[in-house]
């Protein structure tokens, strides 16, 4: 009898364990999703991005921010129409995003916060590329730094000192112990014989690569990032054969820069993609896939209007599932990244939205640019 109560005693002391165990881990994400909730409220709906795209002026744009977390980084840029520098307000833009990211990294469960932190290191690629670019250009160290913005996860300091390299061979001095002394030392190879191009593809492929593995080493949480991060990494492979396939690139070109392995996909699906005759067999090889029977919907308008079709309905996509999975895996890392996803699309909208009206593009062309987020129902 007693052996009996000492068994029923540990069950009910196991389960009011594990009870805690996890009440005590979906705790930490109770604040941070609250909050998420509340700043997601605030993202400028379709609607309202319909009405800046009649907007008759930028200036008007600007006006219409004024209610909105924008107003502050705006409040710089002169309202003057003849006088808008779009360099000033894709830099207000962006460090209204990174004033984001910073909070987001402040307030994520610490489990997640690498992952997180690694996600967001995106801004540190954008800023790199935009240094290498300058080099390449010859632009001077003053007008860089206005291209630079603020990195949530690289100091200050060192994003002027790498600012200030007068050369790659400068910059990869600068780079010395960093994640991308070998990517940049490799790609300074092919820079002479390909150009620009091949240092800016090898970046982006050692980031998302980079991301991916990390992804793929998890165990907890694995199929969110996996479901998130993992459509993401197919999505730009697709998009990267077509962009390249589209320019008349070879397939070992191509081939080079792919980001593996893949999610979704199979690396023989990625080769038949790429030793495709054109944009549209390429398309056809994915078929069966959720990705082939998007493309294929939208498949008159790619050979009509361009690659940035399947751009925009993959990443489109991209958002939807984001959505779906922050709904319905609450107390999970997937609000965070959807939030994440969504700011970075609401900011390009903005941006794209501003530069077009400057340069006075039609409203009905600049509502086709817009990147929606696609209704979930539950």
């Amino acid at each position: 009898m007693i052996s009996v109560l000492v068994v029923i005693f540990l069950i009910i002391g196991t389960l009011f364990s594990l009870v805690f165990y996890n009440a005590r881990r979906s705790m930490a994400y109770v604040y941070c999703n609250a909050t998420l909730s509340a700043w997601e409220a605030r993202l400028l709906s379709e609607a309202r991005l319909m009405e800046l795209a009649d907007a008759p002026r930028a200036t008007n744009i600007f006006a219409a921010l004024d209610d909105t977390d924008y107003r502050q980084q705006l409040a710089e840029v002169p309202r003057v129409e003849e006088g808008i520098d779009m360099p000033t307000v894709e830099r207000s833009l962006r460090e209204s995003l990174n004033t984001r990211y910073r909070e987001l990294l402040g307030m994520v469960p610490k489990e997640r916060g690498e992952t997180v932190a690694r996600v967001i290191g995106r801004v540190d690629i954008w800023n790199l590329k935009a240094i290498i670019t300058a080099i390449h250009n010859k632009v001077s160290n003053e007008k860089r730094l206005e291209e630079l913005i603020p990195s949530p996860t690289l100091p200050r300091e060192r994003l002027e000192m790498l600012a200030s390299a007068e050369s790659f061979e400068e910059l990869l001095e600068f780079l010395q112990g960093s994640e991308y002394f070998d990517v940049l030392s490799e790609a300074l190879k092919e820079y002479e014989t390909r150009g620009l191009i091949a240092i800016l593809l090898a970046l982006d492929k050692h980031y998302y690569t980079s991301l991916w593995k990390d992804v793929l080493s998890k165990r907890a949480q694995r199929s969110v990032l996996r479901a998130i991060v993992g459509y993401e990494m197919d999505a730009l492979n697709i998009k990267l054969i077509l962009r390249l396939k589209r320019e008349g690139a070879p397939p070992e070109e191509i081939d080079r820069y792919l980001i593996l392995p893949p999610h979704e996909l199979t690396e023989a699906m990625l080769k038949a993609m790429i030793t495709a005759e054109d944009v549209p067999s390429a398309i056809n090889m994915i078929h069966r896939t959720v990705y082939g029977q998007i493309l294929l919907e939208v498949l008159p308008q790619i050979e009509a209007r361009g690659i940035f079709v399947a751009e925009k309905v993959l990443d489109e996509m991209h958002l939807k599932i984001c959505r779906w999975l922050a709904l319905t895996q609450l107390f999970t890392i997937a609000p965070v990244l959807s939030y994440i996803y969504l700011k970075e699309n609401e900011m390009r909208n903005l941006r794209t939205a501003i530069r077009l009206k400057v340069d006075e593009v039609e409203p009905q062309r600049i509502k086709e640019t817009i990147m929606k987020v696609p209704r979930i129902e539950l």
